[in-house]
Protein backbone atom coordinates (compact mmCIF):
# COMPACT_ATOMS: atom_id res chain seq x y z
CA UNK A 1 0.00 0.00 0.00
CA UNK A 2 1.82 3.25 -0.99
CA UNK A 3 2.14 6.34 0.95
CA UNK A 4 2.27 9.63 0.08
CA UNK A 5 5.35 11.78 1.07
CA UNK A 6 4.10 15.02 0.52
CA UNK A 7 5.56 17.02 3.12
CA UNK A 8 2.02 18.30 5.11
CA UNK A 9 -1.91 16.86 4.44
CA UNK A 10 -4.26 18.95 5.83
CA UNK A 11 -7.65 18.17 5.86
CA UNK A 12 -10.78 20.36 6.04
CA UNK A 13 -14.09 19.14 7.53
CA UNK A 14 -16.92 21.73 6.65
CA UNK A 15 -19.59 20.97 8.57
CA UNK A 16 -23.64 21.69 8.91
CA UNK A 17 -22.94 22.78 12.53
CA UNK A 18 -19.12 23.18 13.03
CA UNK A 19 -15.95 23.46 10.89
CA UNK A 20 -12.23 22.35 11.92
CA UNK A 21 -8.89 21.24 10.23
CA UNK A 22 -5.86 19.08 11.01
CA UNK A 23 -2.58 17.72 9.75
CA UNK A 24 0.16 15.89 9.36
CA UNK A 25 3.98 15.88 8.88
CA UNK A 26 5.84 13.32 6.64
CA UNK A 27 7.89 13.02 9.78
CA UNK A 28 5.42 11.66 11.63
CA UNK A 29 2.12 10.65 9.70
CA UNK A 30 0.52 9.26 11.96
CA UNK A 31 0.51 12.13 14.55
CA UNK A 32 -2.51 14.00 13.25
CA UNK A 33 -2.75 17.16 14.90
CA UNK A 34 -6.27 19.26 15.47
CA UNK A 35 -5.87 22.96 16.22
CA UNK A 36 -6.50 23.74 19.63
CA UNK A 37 -7.42 27.20 19.75
CA UNK A 38 -11.01 28.14 18.65
CA UNK A 39 -12.44 30.29 21.45
CA UNK A 40 -15.50 32.21 22.53
CA UNK A 41 -15.73 35.25 23.77
CA UNK A 42 -15.39 34.09 27.31
CA UNK A 43 -11.74 32.78 26.96
CA UNK A 44 -12.53 29.28 27.25
CA UNK A 45 -11.58 26.46 24.93
CA UNK A 46 -15.02 25.82 24.01
CA UNK A 47 -14.66 23.01 20.92
CA UNK A 48 -11.40 21.73 18.69
CA UNK A 49 -13.94 23.09 15.83
CA UNK A 50 -15.73 26.38 15.31
CA UNK A 51 -19.30 26.73 14.12
CA UNK A 52 -19.47 27.11 10.62
CA UNK A 53 -21.01 30.51 10.67
CA UNK A 54 -19.70 33.45 8.36
CA UNK A 55 -20.18 37.22 9.04
CA UNK A 56 -20.39 39.90 6.13
CA UNK A 57 -20.57 43.20 7.44
CA UNK A 58 -22.01 46.45 5.97
CA UNK A 59 -20.71 46.50 2.59
CA UNK A 60 -21.31 42.58 2.02
CA UNK A 61 -17.47 42.06 2.72
CA UNK A 62 -16.34 38.96 4.51
CA UNK A 63 -15.69 39.89 8.04
CA UNK A 64 -15.20 37.00 10.10
CA UNK A 65 -15.88 32.70 10.63
CA UNK A 66 -16.90 30.71 13.48
CA UNK A 67 -16.77 31.91 16.98
CA UNK A 68 -15.56 35.13 15.83
CA UNK A 69 -18.67 35.38 13.53
CA UNK A 70 -21.10 34.69 16.38
CA UNK A 71 -19.84 36.73 19.14
CA UNK A 72 -19.66 40.18 16.72
CA UNK A 73 -22.73 39.25 15.64
CA UNK A 74 -24.31 38.99 19.05
CA UNK A 75 -22.70 42.14 19.95
CA UNK A 76 -23.78 43.89 17.31
CA UNK A 77 -27.87 42.81 17.96
CA UNK A 78 -27.25 44.10 21.74
CA UNK A 79 -26.66 47.52 20.45
CA UNK A 80 -29.72 47.55 17.54
CA UNK A 81 -26.91 47.77 15.00
CA UNK A 82 -27.07 44.39 13.37
CA UNK A 83 -29.65 45.22 11.26
CA UNK A 84 -27.27 45.61 8.04
CA UNK A 85 -24.92 42.57 8.82
CA UNK A 86 -25.19 39.52 7.55
CA UNK A 87 -24.74 36.21 9.59
CA UNK A 88 -25.41 32.47 7.54
CA UNK A 89 -24.91 29.54 9.39
CA UNK A 90 -25.62 26.01 8.38
CA UNK A 91 -25.37 26.54 5.00
CA UNK A 92 -23.89 23.29 4.29
CA UNK A 93 -27.47 20.92 3.74
CA UNK A 94 -28.16 23.91 0.09
CA UNK A 95 -25.85 21.33 -1.23
CA UNK A 96 -27.72 18.05 0.09
CA UNK A 97 -29.94 18.18 -2.90
CA UNK A 98 -27.74 18.30 -5.89
CA UNK A 99 -30.41 19.10 -8.62
CA UNK A 100 -30.98 22.34 -7.36
CA UNK A 101 -27.50 23.38 -7.38
CA UNK A 102 -26.37 26.34 -9.73
CA UNK A 103 -24.25 29.44 -9.67
CA UNK A 104 -27.37 30.90 -8.85
CA UNK A 105 -28.22 29.11 -5.72
CA UNK A 106 -28.70 31.30 -2.66
CA UNK A 107 -29.03 30.58 0.80
CA UNK A 108 -30.59 32.62 3.49
CA UNK A 109 -29.04 34.64 6.33
CA UNK A 110 -30.35 34.80 9.94
CA UNK A 111 -32.55 37.05 9.13
CA UNK A 112 -33.93 35.04 5.96
CA UNK A 113 -32.52 37.32 3.46
CA UNK A 114 -30.62 35.48 0.49
CA UNK A 115 -27.71 35.72 -0.87
CA UNK A 116 -25.49 34.03 -3.67
CA UNK A 117 -24.46 30.82 -2.39
CA UNK A 118 -21.02 30.08 -3.55
CA UNK A 119 -19.28 33.07 -2.58
CA UNK A 120 -20.08 31.92 1.33
CA UNK A 121 -18.49 28.56 0.73
CA UNK A 122 -15.70 30.38 -0.84
CA UNK A 123 -15.18 32.60 2.26
CA UNK A 124 -15.61 29.88 4.21
CA UNK A 125 -12.99 27.79 2.96
CA UNK A 126 -10.24 30.40 2.42
CA UNK A 127 -10.46 31.43 5.89
CA UNK A 128 -9.61 27.58 7.06
CA UNK A 129 -6.93 27.79 4.68
CA UNK A 130 -5.56 31.19 5.86
CA UNK A 131 -6.31 30.21 9.49
CA UNK A 132 -4.13 26.87 9.14
CA UNK A 133 -1.28 28.73 7.50
CA UNK A 134 -1.14 30.72 10.16
CA UNK A 135 -0.67 28.06 12.44
CA UNK A 136 1.65 26.44 10.12
CA UNK A 137 3.74 29.56 10.49
CA UNK A 138 3.85 30.03 14.13
CA UNK A 139 4.79 26.11 15.06
CA UNK A 140 7.13 25.48 11.96
CA UNK A 141 9.76 26.73 10.19
CA UNK A 142 10.39 26.20 6.33
CA UNK A 143 7.54 25.50 5.35
CA UNK A 144 5.81 26.49 1.77
CA UNK A 145 1.87 26.58 1.19
CA UNK A 146 2.95 25.05 -2.12
CA UNK A 147 4.03 21.69 0.33
CA UNK A 148 1.07 21.24 1.43
CA UNK A 149 -1.81 18.67 0.08
CA UNK A 150 -5.37 19.48 1.08
CA UNK A 151 -8.19 17.39 1.58
CA UNK A 152 -11.70 18.48 2.00
CA UNK A 153 -14.20 16.29 3.48
CA UNK A 154 -17.56 15.97 1.74
CA UNK A 155 -20.76 13.33 2.51
CA UNK A 156 -20.65 10.38 0.65
CA UNK A 157 -24.24 10.52 -0.07
CA UNK A 158 -23.79 13.60 -2.06
CA UNK A 159 -24.10 13.31 -5.67
CA UNK A 160 -21.55 14.62 -8.56
CA UNK A 161 -22.53 18.38 -8.77
CA UNK A 162 -22.27 19.21 -4.82
CA UNK A 163 -19.10 17.01 -4.71
CA UNK A 164 -18.01 19.25 -8.29
CA UNK A 165 -19.51 22.58 -6.28
CA UNK A 166 -17.21 22.05 -3.33
CA UNK A 167 -13.95 21.73 -5.97
CA UNK A 168 -14.88 24.62 -7.18
CA UNK A 169 -15.33 26.62 -4.15
CA UNK A 170 -12.44 25.34 -2.64
CA UNK A 171 -10.08 26.62 -6.18
CA UNK A 172 -11.69 29.79 -6.18
CA UNK A 173 -10.33 30.09 -2.30
CA UNK A 174 -7.00 29.75 -3.93
CA UNK A 175 -6.55 25.96 -3.21
CA UNK A 176 -4.08 24.68 -6.44
CA UNK A 177 -6.58 21.77 -8.05
CA UNK A 178 -2.96 19.31 -8.19
CA UNK A 179 -3.05 19.08 -4.65
CA UNK A 180 -6.70 19.16 -3.90
CA UNK A 181 -8.49 15.89 -3.19
CA UNK A 182 -11.94 14.87 -1.60
CA UNK A 183 -12.66 12.21 1.06
CA UNK A 184 -15.77 10.72 1.61
CA UNK A 185 -17.02 11.15 5.11
CA UNK A 186 -17.79 7.77 6.44
CA UNK A 187 -15.03 6.39 5.14
CA UNK A 188 -12.19 8.88 6.54
CA UNK A 189 -14.08 7.56 9.64
CA UNK A 190 -13.28 4.08 8.87
CA UNK A 191 -9.92 4.82 8.40
CA UNK A 192 -9.20 6.75 11.96
CA UNK A 193 -11.50 4.48 13.52
CA UNK A 194 -9.52 1.23 12.23
CA UNK A 195 -6.28 3.28 13.44
CA UNK A 196 -7.35 3.61 16.97
CA UNK A 197 -6.32 -0.34 17.39
CA UNK A 198 -10.19 -1.87 17.18
CA UNK A 199 -9.76 -5.62 16.16
CA UNK A 200 -11.18 -5.26 12.55
CA UNK A 201 -9.38 -7.85 10.17
CA UNK A 202 -11.55 -10.39 8.14
CA UNK A 203 -14.56 -8.66 9.65
CA UNK A 204 -17.46 -6.56 7.95
CA UNK A 205 -18.35 -3.26 10.09
CA UNK A 206 -20.65 -0.52 9.08
CA UNK A 207 -19.22 3.24 9.99
CA UNK A 208 -22.47 5.54 10.18
CA UNK A 209 -21.18 8.59 10.38
CA UNK A 210 -23.67 11.56 12.04
CA UNK A 211 -22.84 14.96 11.98
CA UNK A 212 -25.53 18.38 12.09
CA UNK A 213 -27.18 17.74 8.53
CA UNK A 214 -26.79 14.03 7.42
CA UNK A 215 -26.38 10.51 8.12
CA UNK A 216 -23.82 9.03 5.99
CA UNK A 217 -23.57 5.36 6.43
CA UNK A 218 -21.24 2.84 4.66
CA UNK A 219 -20.29 -0.87 5.17
CA UNK A 220 -16.83 -1.95 4.74
CA UNK A 221 -14.42 -5.00 5.37
CA UNK A 222 -11.20 -4.96 6.83
CA UNK A 223 -9.05 -6.93 4.24
CA UNK A 224 -5.42 -9.00 4.99
CA UNK A 225 -3.54 -6.51 3.20
CA UNK A 226 -5.12 -3.42 5.55
CA UNK A 227 -6.62 -1.92 2.93
CA UNK A 228 -10.64 -1.52 3.41
CA UNK A 229 -13.24 -2.84 0.85
CA UNK A 230 -16.42 -0.46 -0.02
CA UNK A 231 -19.06 -3.48 0.20
CA UNK A 232 -22.09 -1.19 0.19
CA UNK A 233 -22.96 1.86 -1.96
CA UNK A 234 -22.91 5.03 0.75
CA UNK A 235 -25.88 6.02 1.35
CA UNK A 236 -27.93 7.80 4.08
CA UNK A 237 -30.20 10.90 4.30
CA UNK A 238 -31.10 14.42 6.26
CA UNK A 239 -31.13 12.84 9.63
CA UNK A 240 -28.75 15.20 11.29
CA UNK A 241 -28.87 16.95 14.64
CA UNK A 242 -30.12 20.45 12.93
CA UNK A 243 -33.87 17.87 12.92
CA UNK A 244 -33.79 17.84 16.70
CA UNK A 245 -33.47 21.71 16.68
CA UNK A 246 -36.12 22.18 13.69
CA UNK A 247 -38.78 20.26 15.74
CA UNK A 248 -38.00 22.06 19.01
CA UNK A 249 -38.43 25.54 16.87
CA UNK A 250 -41.79 24.31 15.55
CA UNK A 251 -42.47 23.25 18.91
CA UNK A 252 -41.65 27.08 20.38
CA UNK A 253 -43.12 28.48 17.18
CA UNK A 254 -46.78 26.45 18.23
CA UNK A 255 -46.69 27.81 21.73
CA UNK A 256 -45.72 31.46 20.72
CA UNK A 257 -46.07 32.15 17.57
CA UNK A 258 -44.49 32.29 14.28
CA UNK A 259 -44.85 36.41 14.89
CA UNK A 260 -43.65 36.47 18.46
CA UNK A 261 -40.21 34.51 17.39
CA UNK A 262 -39.70 37.13 14.26
CA UNK A 263 -40.11 40.07 16.01
CA UNK A 264 -37.79 38.28 19.02
CA UNK A 265 -35.48 37.55 16.25
CA UNK A 266 -36.11 41.52 14.84
CA UNK A 267 -35.78 43.16 18.46
CA UNK A 268 -32.91 40.86 20.45
CA UNK A 269 -31.25 38.22 18.02
CA UNK A 270 -29.17 37.64 21.06
CA UNK A 271 -32.27 36.45 23.15
CA UNK A 272 -33.26 34.16 20.62
CA UNK A 273 -29.32 32.63 20.16
CA UNK A 274 -29.39 32.09 23.59
CA UNK A 275 -32.72 30.08 23.36
CA UNK A 276 -30.63 27.90 20.57
CA UNK A 277 -27.81 27.52 22.78
CA UNK A 278 -29.67 26.46 25.87
CA UNK A 279 -31.69 23.72 23.49
CA UNK A 280 -28.19 22.72 22.45
CA UNK A 281 -26.51 21.81 25.68
CA UNK A 282 -29.83 20.38 26.66
CA UNK A 283 -29.65 17.91 23.58
CA UNK A 284 -26.40 16.43 24.25
CA UNK A 285 -27.50 15.42 27.64
CA UNK A 286 -30.72 14.13 26.90
CA UNK A 287 -31.01 10.15 27.68
CA UNK A 288 -33.37 7.50 25.74
CA UNK A 289 -34.60 6.53 28.95
CA UNK A 290 -34.81 9.80 30.89
CA UNK A 291 -37.69 10.51 33.11
CA UNK A 292 -36.64 13.66 33.95
CA UNK A 293 -38.60 16.99 32.63
CA UNK A 294 -36.13 19.61 30.53
CA UNK A 295 -36.92 23.04 31.93
CA UNK A 296 -35.58 25.87 29.36
CA UNK A 297 -35.15 29.35 29.76
CA UNK A 298 -37.67 31.94 27.79
CA UNK A 299 -36.82 35.36 27.36
CA UNK A 300 -39.82 37.86 28.58
CA UNK A 301 -39.83 40.09 25.65
CA UNK A 302 -41.03 36.82 23.48
CA UNK A 303 -43.40 35.54 26.41
CA UNK A 304 -44.52 39.74 26.21
CA UNK A 305 -45.15 39.54 22.35
CA UNK A 306 -47.36 36.52 22.29
CA UNK A 307 -49.39 37.23 25.61
CA UNK A 308 -50.01 40.65 23.45
CA UNK A 309 -50.60 38.41 19.78
CA UNK A 310 -52.81 36.10 21.85
CA UNK A 311 -54.81 38.38 23.93
CA UNK A 312 -54.08 35.71 26.51
CA UNK A 313 -51.10 35.13 29.63
CA UNK A 314 -48.86 32.55 28.77
CA UNK A 315 -50.70 30.24 31.06
CA UNK A 316 -53.92 30.37 29.30
CA UNK A 317 -52.12 29.72 26.48
CA UNK A 318 -50.94 26.60 27.19
CA UNK A 319 -53.71 25.50 28.62
CA UNK A 320 -56.21 26.43 24.96
CA UNK A 321 -53.23 24.04 23.59
CA UNK A 322 -54.41 20.87 25.56
CA UNK A 323 -50.43 20.15 26.28
CA UNK A 324 -52.16 18.73 29.91
CA UNK A 325 -48.76 17.56 32.15
CA UNK A 326 -46.54 17.84 29.38
CA UNK A 327 -45.81 21.32 29.42
CA UNK A 328 -45.69 23.62 32.11
CA UNK A 329 -44.53 27.06 33.15
CA UNK A 330 -41.98 26.69 35.84
CA UNK A 331 -41.93 30.48 36.50
CA UNK A 332 -41.87 33.86 34.24
CA UNK A 333 -39.16 32.67 32.66
CA UNK A 334 -38.70 29.26 31.87
CA UNK A 335 -40.94 26.46 30.54
CA UNK A 336 -40.67 22.51 31.28
CA UNK A 337 -41.65 19.45 29.55
CA UNK A 338 -41.70 15.92 30.11
CA UNK A 339 -39.10 13.65 28.24
CA UNK A 340 -42.10 12.15 26.23
CA UNK A 341 -41.91 15.59 24.39
CA UNK A 342 -38.47 15.91 24.22
CA UNK A 343 -38.27 12.32 22.70
CA UNK A 344 -41.19 12.99 19.88
CA UNK A 345 -38.53 15.87 18.84
CA UNK A 346 -35.87 13.01 18.23
CA UNK A 347 -37.99 10.69 17.15
CA UNK A 348 -38.83 11.24 13.60
CA UNK A 349 -34.94 11.61 12.86
CA UNK A 350 -33.37 8.94 14.48
CA UNK A 351 -36.32 6.48 14.12
CA UNK A 352 -35.47 7.04 10.06
CA UNK A 353 -31.82 6.49 10.63
CA UNK A 354 -32.26 3.52 12.88
CA UNK A 355 -34.61 2.22 10.16
CA UNK A 356 -32.31 2.51 7.69
CA UNK A 357 -29.58 0.98 9.15
CA UNK A 358 -31.92 -2.10 9.97
CA UNK A 359 -32.72 -2.52 6.09
CA UNK A 360 -28.55 -2.67 5.24
CA UNK A 361 -27.93 -5.01 8.17
CA UNK A 362 -30.35 -7.29 6.62
CA UNK A 363 -29.46 -7.25 2.95
CA UNK A 364 -28.14 -11.13 2.17
CA UNK A 365 -24.26 -9.88 1.48
CA UNK A 366 -24.25 -7.87 5.37
CA UNK A 367 -25.50 -10.97 6.68
CA UNK A 368 -22.12 -11.57 8.94
CA UNK A 369 -21.89 -7.92 9.49
CA UNK A 370 -21.52 -7.86 13.36
CA UNK A 371 -19.94 -4.29 14.11
CA UNK A 372 -21.15 -1.06 14.11
CA UNK A 373 -19.15 2.65 14.48
CA UNK A 374 -20.69 5.47 15.16
CA UNK A 375 -18.69 8.63 14.48
CA UNK A 376 -20.31 12.38 13.89
CA UNK A 377 -20.80 15.47 16.49
CA UNK A 378 -24.87 13.86 16.59
CA UNK A 379 -23.39 10.49 17.49
CA UNK A 380 -21.79 11.30 21.32
CA UNK A 381 -25.87 12.03 21.80
CA UNK A 382 -26.88 8.88 24.35
CA UNK A 383 -29.90 9.25 22.82
CA UNK A 384 -29.17 8.44 19.23
CA UNK A 385 -26.50 5.73 20.57
CA UNK A 386 -29.36 4.20 23.04
CA UNK A 387 -31.73 3.75 20.42
CA UNK A 388 -29.35 2.25 17.74
CA UNK A 389 -28.47 -0.11 20.45
CA UNK A 390 -31.86 -1.22 21.24
CA UNK A 391 -32.67 -1.72 17.78
CA UNK A 392 -30.10 -3.85 17.17
CA UNK A 393 -28.94 -5.90 20.43
CA UNK A 394 -26.72 -8.27 18.58
CA UNK A 395 -24.65 -5.84 16.98
CA UNK A 396 -21.37 -4.87 18.95
CA UNK A 397 -21.25 -0.57 19.18
CA UNK A 398 -18.17 1.21 19.10
CA UNK A 399 -18.05 4.90 19.40
CA UNK A 400 -14.30 6.20 19.21
CA UNK A 401 -13.07 8.91 21.74
CA UNK A 402 -13.66 12.74 20.49
CA UNK A 403 -16.07 10.55 17.63
CA UNK A 404 -16.81 14.35 16.07
CA UNK A 405 -12.93 15.06 15.13
CA UNK A 406 -13.18 11.17 13.10
CA UNK A 407 -14.04 12.33 9.93
CA UNK A 408 -11.28 15.08 10.04
CA UNK A 409 -8.57 12.84 11.41
CA UNK A 410 -9.44 9.65 8.85
CA UNK A 411 -9.18 12.30 6.26
CA UNK A 412 -5.69 13.36 6.97
CA UNK A 413 -4.84 9.18 7.02
CA UNK A 414 -6.71 9.02 3.75
CA UNK A 415 -4.48 12.14 2.09
CA UNK A 416 -1.28 9.61 3.06
CA UNK A 417 -2.58 6.81 1.94
CA UNK A 418 -5.91 7.12 -0.81
CA UNK A 419 -5.29 3.72 -2.03
CA UNK A 420 -6.60 2.07 1.77
CA UNK A 421 -10.05 1.93 0.11
CA UNK A 422 -9.12 -1.09 -2.11
CA UNK A 423 -12.67 -0.84 -3.80
CA UNK A 424 -16.15 1.05 -3.67
CA UNK A 425 -19.51 -0.37 -4.82
CA UNK A 426 -21.34 1.87 -7.57
CA UNK A 427 -23.71 3.86 -6.00
CA UNK A 428 -25.45 4.19 -9.52
CA UNK A 429 -25.42 2.89 -12.90
CA UNK A 430 -23.22 5.10 -15.44
CA UNK A 431 -23.50 5.90 -19.74
CA UNK A 432 -23.71 7.99 -22.18
CA UNK A 433 -26.37 8.77 -25.11
CA UNK A 434 -26.36 7.10 -28.23
CA UNK A 435 -27.59 5.97 -31.43
CA UNK A 436 -27.80 2.43 -31.52
CA UNK A 437 -28.23 -0.12 -34.57
CA UNK A 438 -31.89 -0.89 -34.74
CA UNK A 439 -32.03 -4.63 -33.45
CA UNK A 440 -35.59 -6.39 -33.80
CA UNK A 441 -35.13 -8.10 -30.68
CA UNK A 442 -33.73 -5.18 -28.73
CA UNK A 443 -35.69 -2.19 -29.71
CA UNK A 444 -39.56 -1.65 -30.83
CA UNK A 445 -40.34 -0.93 -33.93
CA UNK A 446 -41.15 2.72 -33.50
CA UNK A 447 -38.06 3.26 -32.28
CA UNK A 448 -36.47 3.02 -35.44
CA UNK A 449 -35.53 5.64 -37.45
CA UNK A 450 -33.52 5.72 -40.93
CA UNK A 451 -30.39 8.40 -40.19
CA UNK A 452 -27.29 8.88 -43.01
CA UNK A 453 -28.29 5.56 -44.51
CA UNK A 454 -28.79 3.48 -41.29
CA UNK A 455 -31.59 1.87 -38.91
CA UNK A 456 -31.01 3.92 -35.68
CA UNK A 457 -32.44 4.25 -32.42
CA UNK A 458 -32.38 7.52 -30.36
CA UNK A 459 -31.38 7.96 -27.00
CA UNK A 460 -30.23 4.98 -25.95
CA UNK A 461 -28.31 4.21 -22.46
CA UNK A 462 -24.97 2.66 -23.77
CA UNK A 463 -24.23 1.24 -20.40
CA UNK A 464 -20.61 1.46 -18.93
CA UNK A 465 -20.60 0.04 -15.12
CA UNK A 466 -23.66 -1.03 -13.38
CA UNK A 467 -25.36 0.17 -9.96
CA UNK A 468 -23.85 -2.18 -6.99
CA UNK A 469 -20.88 -3.65 -8.72
CA UNK A 470 -17.78 -3.74 -7.15
CA UNK A 471 -15.16 -1.64 -8.36
CA UNK A 472 -11.29 -1.77 -7.89
CA UNK A 473 -9.86 1.43 -7.22
CA UNK A 474 -8.60 3.43 -10.05
CA UNK A 475 -10.30 1.35 -12.96
CA UNK A 476 -11.08 2.63 -16.05
CA UNK A 477 -14.32 1.19 -18.70
CA UNK A 478 -13.46 2.32 -22.05
CA UNK A 479 -15.95 1.76 -25.16
CA UNK A 480 -15.21 3.10 -29.00
CA UNK A 481 -17.97 4.63 -30.95
CA UNK A 482 -17.79 7.35 -33.44
CA UNK A 483 -18.85 10.55 -33.66
CA UNK A 484 -19.56 12.20 -37.21
CA UNK A 485 -17.96 15.98 -37.67
CA UNK A 486 -20.06 17.88 -39.75
CA UNK A 487 -19.56 21.06 -37.01
CA UNK A 488 -16.75 22.62 -35.25
CA UNK A 489 -17.96 20.65 -32.30
CA UNK A 490 -19.63 17.21 -31.07
CA UNK A 491 -21.05 16.46 -27.38
CA UNK A 492 -20.85 13.37 -25.61
CA UNK A 493 -23.71 13.72 -23.24
CA UNK A 494 -23.15 11.82 -20.13
CA UNK A 495 -26.07 9.90 -17.81
CA UNK A 496 -26.22 7.74 -14.37
CA UNK A 497 -30.21 6.28 -13.05
CA UNK A 498 -30.63 3.96 -10.37
CA UNK A 499 -31.81 1.23 -12.44
CA UNK A 500 -30.01 -1.50 -13.50
CA UNK A 501 -30.35 -2.42 -17.33
CA UNK A 502 -31.83 1.25 -18.48
CA UNK A 503 -32.63 0.74 -22.23
CA UNK A 504 -32.94 4.66 -23.26
CA UNK A 505 -31.92 7.60 -21.55
CA UNK A 506 -35.62 9.09 -21.81
CA UNK A 507 -36.17 6.40 -18.91
CA UNK A 508 -37.46 7.66 -15.29
CA UNK A 509 -35.15 8.13 -13.06
CA UNK A 510 -32.78 8.79 -15.75
CA UNK A 511 -30.08 12.05 -15.03
CA UNK A 512 -28.03 14.07 -17.30
CA UNK A 513 -24.98 14.83 -15.46
CA UNK A 514 -23.01 17.13 -18.23
CA UNK A 515 -22.11 16.85 -21.71
CA UNK A 516 -17.68 16.44 -22.41
CA UNK A 517 -18.10 18.51 -25.62
CA UNK A 518 -15.28 17.16 -28.66
CA UNK A 519 -13.72 20.48 -30.22
CA UNK A 520 -12.06 19.83 -33.50
CA UNK A 521 -9.53 21.70 -34.93
CA UNK A 522 -10.72 23.55 -38.46
CA UNK A 523 -8.21 21.44 -40.41
CA UNK A 524 -10.36 18.17 -39.43
CA UNK A 525 -12.04 16.52 -41.90
CA UNK A 526 -15.65 16.40 -42.16
CA UNK A 527 -16.65 12.84 -41.63
CA UNK A 528 -16.72 10.10 -39.18
CA UNK A 529 -14.31 10.30 -36.20
CA UNK A 530 -13.78 7.00 -34.17
CA UNK A 531 -14.07 8.27 -30.34
CA UNK A 532 -12.94 6.01 -27.00
CA UNK A 533 -14.36 6.83 -24.15
CA UNK A 534 -13.01 6.44 -21.25
CA UNK A 535 -14.79 6.27 -17.39
CA UNK A 536 -12.41 6.29 -14.16
CA UNK A 537 -14.19 4.88 -11.79
CA UNK A 538 -13.51 3.98 -7.96
CA UNK A 539 -11.75 7.29 -6.77
CA UNK A 540 -14.11 9.53 -4.51
CA UNK A 541 -14.89 11.34 -8.17
CA UNK A 542 -15.67 10.60 -11.05
CA UNK A 543 -13.52 11.05 -14.00
CA UNK A 544 -14.32 10.81 -17.73
CA UNK A 545 -11.94 11.25 -20.58
CA UNK A 546 -12.55 10.87 -24.64
CA UNK A 547 -9.87 10.63 -26.97
CA UNK A 548 -9.93 10.81 -30.96
CA UNK A 549 -8.18 8.12 -32.18
CA UNK A 550 -7.01 9.28 -35.61
CA UNK A 551 -5.36 12.09 -33.56
CA UNK A 552 -4.41 10.65 -30.30
CA UNK A 553 -6.09 13.91 -28.77
CA UNK A 554 -7.50 13.72 -25.79
CA UNK A 555 -10.28 15.44 -24.20
CA UNK A 556 -11.72 15.51 -20.48
CA UNK A 557 -13.39 16.96 -18.35
CA UNK A 558 -12.98 20.90 -16.84
CA UNK A 559 -10.39 22.03 -14.15
CA UNK A 560 -7.97 19.35 -16.14
CA UNK A 561 -4.18 19.08 -15.15
CA UNK A 562 -3.48 17.63 -19.35
CA UNK A 563 -3.37 20.86 -21.55
CA UNK A 564 -5.90 19.34 -23.94
CA UNK A 565 -8.83 21.39 -25.21
CA UNK A 566 -11.50 19.80 -22.77
CA UNK A 567 -14.70 21.81 -22.11
CA UNK A 568 -18.07 20.46 -20.45
CA UNK A 569 -21.03 21.82 -21.13
CA UNK A 570 -22.93 21.75 -17.40
CA UNK A 571 -26.68 20.94 -16.90
CA UNK A 572 -27.49 23.19 -14.02
CA UNK A 573 -24.76 24.49 -13.96
CA UNK A 574 -22.34 21.35 -12.44
CA UNK A 575 -19.53 19.78 -13.51
CA UNK A 576 -19.21 15.90 -14.58
CA UNK A 577 -16.58 15.26 -11.80
CA UNK A 578 -12.93 15.67 -11.22
CA UNK A 579 -10.07 15.80 -13.14
CA UNK A 580 -6.70 14.09 -12.56
CA UNK A 581 -7.01 10.83 -14.97
CA UNK A 582 -5.17 7.84 -14.06
CA UNK A 583 -4.37 4.48 -15.48
CA UNK A 584 -5.98 1.63 -14.15
CA UNK A 585 -7.65 -2.23 -15.13
CA UNK A 586 -9.95 -2.45 -17.45
CA UNK A 587 -13.25 -3.63 -16.52
CA UNK A 588 -16.53 -5.39 -18.49
CA UNK A 589 -16.29 -6.36 -22.11
CA UNK A 590 -13.57 -5.84 -24.83
CA UNK A 591 -13.98 -1.95 -26.35
CA UNK A 592 -16.60 -2.32 -29.03
CA UNK A 593 -17.46 0.42 -31.99
CA UNK A 594 -21.34 -0.08 -32.03
CA UNK A 595 -22.71 2.81 -31.80
CA UNK A 596 -22.99 6.69 -33.23
CA UNK A 597 -22.68 9.24 -30.64
CA UNK A 598 -25.35 11.65 -30.45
Amino acid sequence: MSSDYTCIVAAFDFGTTYSGYAFSLKESPTDVKTNEKWYASSGLLVSLKTPTCVLLNEAGEFLSFGFDAEEKYYSLTGEEKHHRWRLFSRFKMALHNEKVISHSTTIEDLQGKPHPAKPIFIMSIRYLQQHLLKTLELRYTGIKESDIKYIITVPAIWGIAAKQFMREAAIEAGIDSKRLKLALEPEAAAIWSESLGHTLEGQKFLVVDIGGGTADISAHQKMSDGSLKNIHAPSGGPWGGIYVDENFLKFIRSIFGENSLESLKSDDMYDFIEILRDFEMKKRKFKFDSNDGIIFRIPIALKAFAEKHFHLSLLDRLKSLNYGDEVYLRSQDKLGVNSSVMQRWFAEPVSKMVEYIQNIIQEERNEDLSLIILVGGFAESPYVQQRIQEALPDKRLIVPGEAGLAVLKGAVMFGRKPDIISSRVMDCTYGIKVRAYYRENLYPVEKKEFIDGEWRVRNVFEIFLRINEDVPLDSKVTHTNFSRKSKKNAGIPIYRTKEKNPVYVTDRGCELLGQLKLQYDKDTPLGTKDIEVTFMFGDTELHVMAKDTSTGIMRQNQHSNSESEASVSRRDETDVSNTNIQRGCHLGSEPKMNYLIE
